[in-house]
């Protein structure tokens, strides 16, 4: 601390270094006055130490008294403080130019002043002081400066830990929903004025209630907590991420980045989430949905642009999950179709107002009918037929799919049934949402209604996915061997399209792999399609797999499918999906042998 080049005139004030001052200012030898000034003098600094820790300065602003609580606060000794410049107490990173200015002018013209201002501590430590600053008169005359402080570090230490709780997520550490509606509406108004771009990305876990019901709130939790450390390796001066509440995130991109580096932002949070997670011990696999908005392209406000994202992200989730969408005005249009769709769904449920189709499956070995897989179908009387690409995903964000799902099961169960009791004995096939898949009750529910339906369980083949398997496949495990135990087949279904991972596969007992349509469809001109397909078939018998063929609808298809040995094939060629009471007599008057040779 540096000292004043006076230093040595600057004596310890007392009282009587006071009446110094004081008889200076006034011209005053008066020797009553001069005992009365003491006393004064005395009480003054007594009431006032018991409050304040106390510094007076003389008129150029070098210290010349100090108390004692205040030398004990600050670490310093007496003689280090006394005749130094009380600006130097102050911490010149800490405070602020307008807090220097404050101190200085009050000093300096002996005005009045109140602010906080942060001081150095001897130990390096620094101390928030609310400061008063007084001048000390006598008939007009200034003869002093009486600096009060009171120490505000707790409080200020206190406001600074509510300051972070109000605007920082706890279990995650990133910036909460507060602190976003703060900065979207800060972005927005800065680049309004720049007229400038700001994008906004809404993130939606996929599933992930599924593992915060199957395994537990405490798992949930630290899923999250390891999600948001993943996202918070995007944060840059550009980017900026945020805990929406739940399991939801949002990011606000810099308006100084671009359209296609905004999209690469999004493709590569997504690109994240095709790794797993481990959180643990265990490996959990989960998708994210992104929606995004742009200011001021799609929307000018900040309510408008998080309306905009969500809309878009919950598009993406009905088209499949575990993509990005842009918002565009038809996503409004699109949003009033699902509601509508929705809400007859809701009625049909209530009226079972569905029906079921099958498709037959064929050996390819030997030409014949071994199996059907029944297919959901649903024309409603506004909405006339409603493709079930639409209405499932709906069915199953709305917990709708469970008693649709039993319907199905149910109905599917009964028509084996009859059509075996008749002599027609087929394997079938039901697709089975992962939602009823994952449901603790799931199994005894399949018990139940083979109980009361009378089918033989060796005819019912159930239809999953196959990144159903990989959510949580412990339990995955159990429910399929307690299926596989009352004899029931079980299939991976569109496979391919998922994580298709034949290491994981072969640690569940799965009878059939189906080929997703999609790789049959060019199977014929895509030597990548070929290599896959081939693949598939030669590694699923490694397994003791059968393989079925979907969307098969040319002879040289089966010609294809044939020379790789593939088992079993399903597609227009041989026929579409039938009603029930069309099935067995189309299954008798056209014979496979005719169609597929």
């Amino acid at each position: 601390m540096s000292e004043s080049s006076n230093n040595k005139e600057v004596v310890r004030l007392t009282p009587l270094w006071l009446k110094k001052l004081w008889n200076v200012a006034i011209n005053n030898n008066d020797r009553d006055e001069t005992l009365f000034l003491d006393e004064m003098v005395n009480d003054f600094l007594k009431v006032i130490e018991k409050v304040s820790l106390v510094i007076v300065t003389d008129l150029q602003g070098r210290i010349v008294y100090a108390s004692k609580d205040y030398l004990k606060m600050s670490g310093y000794d007496d003689d280090k403080i006394v005749g130094t410049m009380y600006v130097n107490l102050l911490n010149h990173k800490a405070n602020s130019a307008n807090v220097f200015a404050k101190v200085e002018n009050s000093i300096k013209h002996c005005t009045g002043v109140n602010v906080d201002s942060v001081h150095n501590r001897n130990n390096d430590e620094r101390v928030v002081f609310n400061t008063f600053i007084f001048p000390l008169m006598y008939s007009d005359k200034k003869f002093a400066n009486l600096i009060l402080h009171q120490d505000v570090t707790p409080l200020m230490q206190a406001e600074e830990t509510i300051k972070e709780l109000v605007t920082v997520d706890v279990q995650t550490g990133l910036k909460n929903r507060k602190q976003f509606d703060i900065d979207l509406v800060n972005k927005i108004e800065s680049d309004r004025l720049k007229n400038c771009l700001t994008a906004l990305l809404f993130i939606d876990l996929d599933r992930f209630k599924y593992y915060n019901d199957t395994l537990g709130h405490f798992t949930g939790d630290k899923l999250i907590e390891v999600i948001a450390k993943e996202l918070m390796l995007f944060e840059n001066e550009y980017v900026s991420v945020y805990r929406y509440g739940g399991d939801e995130f949002t990011i606000i991109i810099n308006s100084s980045l671009k359209m296609d580096t905004i999209e690469k932002t999004a493709n590569h949070i997504l690109e994240r989430f095709q790794k797993s997670f481990i959180v643990r011990g265990k490996e959990l696999f989960i998708t994210a949905t992104i929606g995004v908005s742009l200011f001021p392209e799609t929307g000018d406000t900040s309510s408008t642009l998080v309306q905009q994202s969500e809309m878009a992200m919950h598009y993406a989730k009905e088209r499949g999950k575990g993509e990005y969408q842009l918002y565009h005005p038809s996503l409004q249009t699109k949003r009033d179709e699902r509601l509508m769709i929705e809400q007859r769904l809701r009625l049909a449920k209530d009226s079972k107002s569905f029906q079921l189709f099958y498709q037959p499956q064929i050996n390819l070995k030997d030409s014949k009918v071994v199996g059907l897989e029944a297919l959901l179908r649903w024309n409603d009387e506004e909405l006339g037929n409603v493709s079930p690409s639409k209405f499932i995903p709906i069915a199953e964000d709305t917990g709708l799919i469970f008693q649709i799902g039993d319907w199905v099961l149910e109905q599917a169960c009964f028509q084996a049934k009859s059509w075996s009791d008749k002599g027609f004995k087929m394997r079938m096939g039901i697709n089975i949402s992962p939602k009823q898949f994952q449901r603790p009750d799931f199994v005894s529910k399949v018990k139940r209604i083979l109980r009361k339906t009378g089918l033989d369980p060796s005819l019912l083949d159930l239809e999953i996915t196959e990144n159903d398997l990989l959510y949580n496949r412990e339990e995955c495990f159990k429910t399929l061997e307690r299926l596989k135990d009352i004899g029931i087949s079980i299939s991976i279904d569109d496979f391919g399209t998922g994580y298709s991972s034949l290491s994981y596969l072969r640690q569940f007992p799965i009878d059939t792999l189906k080929i997703d349509q999609s790789f049959i469809k060019e199977v014929i001109e895509n030597t990548n399609d070929q290599a896959i397909v081939t693949s598939i078939i030669q590694l699923a018998h490694n397994m003791n797999m059968r393989v079925i063929a979907e969307g098969v609808e040319t002879t040289e298809m089966v010609l294809f499918l044939n020379e790789r040995q593939c088992d079993e094939m399903q597609g227009f060629l041989y026929s579409k999906a039938l009603p029930a009471d069309h099935v067995m007599k189309f299954v008798t008057d056209i014979e496979p042998t005719t169609v597929l040779h």
